[in-house]
């Protein structure tokens, strides 16, 4: 089976939506030869093994001709000023049909709603497609972007979000299958449009053996902080506005109050886009340490550090908190940030949704060292036997027995 996959990536990976890729790019090497075609927003340097045939990546910020500036502009004007399919160019899908004629692929996984309009190319090729909807857009988007009470909010509840809903209901139906990322979000995705009997629940696992230096103590550490370990790192994406709206809440109410206790705290925010508002209280403060991308997130969990995942909004399960557990870093989340993952509060992490019971419990797990060693790990044992890419494959397997007639052999 040939499988290319439609992302909005770079490498390394970094971030939720990147990992998961990153981990279906990896299960589906093992049915046959896969290929990578992703659009971004910068440079990526993709990796050199036997496992992926090629990678084709466009950066779309390296656009030199004032044509592609207006066909920018074009683009955005047919979609009435919503930005969020920022991802598709015309020139970008010439090179997307080029690759489709050269690698005719028997499958298309795509990533995200946000990369629909690429599904007119692709189905003009003989090959099943998956439509990986790692997030429930229509109900995000009316939950964070129309929420307000301004002009702007209601011009976005009226006209950007029954196009939201009319994409992502046509995906829904035109894709041979979809995935999701927990229970939660394929009863949410019936509630919304209906029983679809071709959704199948993949959920996000990690390489739990990629983190094992970080566990056994032997990675480099990025930093030496020497503060006696009192870090908060909180690790994302910061254009995704949940991430930078939690991002604010650690600045602005938890870690001040931390800091009023631990004069020596440390807080880490590690991942692409920070906002001009974080780098400012970075410049501001130096024990805000705002790194932008990094090569390696290993380093920076082999800090001594609580993870925290302070998120009031979003879908989809964290793997910012996978990678802790597989990382034996003790985690501090909000139940939102916790969803969809099969964790108990006080026995894989602690899960706290208001100011007072974050601080608490970060302080608990500075203070106590037996209950923070307990807490991670029966927090290592569950990432290892429920969300490891071994668990996944047997996932992805079961879901491929869709196509057992077109691709796998009979004995």
């Amino acid at each position: 089976m040939r499988t290319l996959f439609i992302t909005k990536m770079s490498y390394p990976p970094l971030g939720g939506s990147p990992l998961r890729n990153w981990q279906n790019i990896n299960i589906m090497s093992k049915f046959g030869a896969v290929g990578v075609f992703s659009v971004f927003d910068q440079d990526s340097q993709p990796p050199n093994i036997s496992a992926i045939d090629f990678w084709h990546h466009y950066n779309l910020k390296k656009i030199p001709t004032p044509y592609k500036q207006l066909e920018l502009i074009t683009w955005w004007l047919n979609q009435r000023g919503l930005r969020d399919y920022w991802a598709y160019r015309d020139s970008v899908a010439k090179e997307l049909k080029q690759i489709l004629s050269r690698f005719k692929p028997d499958l298309v996984i795509i990533e995200e709603l946000w990369l629909y309009p690429y599904l007119k190319i692709v189905k003009n090729y003989p090959c099943k497609i998956i439509f990986d909807n790692h997030n429930l857009e229509s109900q995000l988007f009316e939950k964070i972007q129309c929420g307000g009470q301004g002009l702007r909010s209601w011009l976005r509840r009226k006209i950007h979000l029954p196009q939201i809903q009319r994409d992502e209901q046509n995906f829904l139906r035109q894709a041979q299958q979809v995935w999701l990322c927990s229970e939660k979000d394929k009863s949410l995705l019936e509630n919304l449009y209906g029983l679809n009997a071709h959704s199948y629940v993949i959920p996000n696992g990690i390489d739990v053996s990629y983190y094992e230096g970080v566990k056994l103590g032997q990675c480099l550490r990025a930093l030496d902080l020497n503060n006696n370990g009192h870090n908060l790192l909180f690790i994302g994406t910061f254009s995704y506005l949940p991430n930078a709206e939690a991002a604010y809440w650690l600045m602005e109410e938890i870690y001040p109050q931390l800091r009023q206790i631990y004069s020596d705290c440390c807080l880490l925010l590690v991942g692409l886009n920070p906002t001009p508002i974080m780098k400012k209280a970075a410049q501001e403060n130096p024990q805000i340490i705002v790194t932008g991308k990094v090569a390696d997130i290993r380093h920076y969990l082999a800090i001594n550090s609580v993870v925290v995942a302070p998120l009031k909004n979003g879908s989809g399960t964290r793997l910012k908190i996978l990678e802790a557990f597989a990382s034996r870093c003790p985690v501090v989340s909000t139940s939102k940030a916790s969803e969809g993952l099969e964790v108990q509060d006080g026995e894989h992490l602690l899960i706290r949704d208001d100011v007072k019971g974050m601080v608490e419990s970060i302080i608990q797990l500075w203070q106590k060292p037996q209950f923070k060693h307990k807490l991670v790990d029966s927090a290592y044992q569950l990432v290892k036997s429920q969300y490891s890419w071994e668990n996944v494959s047997q996932k992805i397997a079961k879901a491929a027995e869709i196509f057992d007639d077109d691709f796998f052999p009979h004995n």
